[in-house]
């Protein structure tokens, strides 16, 4: 399996946070370095194992704010939710 890489967009897999999807923003050693431009941005980005997350999607261009994150975030989850044949909100 590929490591995620910055730009990349992934999902949690353990903790509180499980299920939430993240955007790939740096490496620190072997820590990968999170924002969903909501909670956590530029200034306080979530340290998480790359063991504790999935690759979700490649990324290929650097966003520009935390406001893009977002907005990338949301069509990652709208294709996700596609592709499982569900609408969002329907459970």
């Amino acid at each position: 399996m590929k490591r995620p890489e910055p730009y990349d967009i992934v999902v949690s897999l353990a903790g509180h946070d499980r299920g939430k999807l993240y955007m790939v923003t740096g490496v620190q050693g072997e820590r990968l370095l999170l924002r969903d431009g909501k909670l956590r941005k530029e200034t306080n980005p979530k340290s998480k194992s790359p063991r504790h997350v999935r690759l979700v999607a490649e990324g290929n261009a650097p966003p520009a704010t935390d406001r893009s994150i977002r907005q990338t975030l949301a069509q990652a989850a709208e294709k996700a939710a596609a592709k499982e044949g569900k609408l969002l909100g329907e459970r």
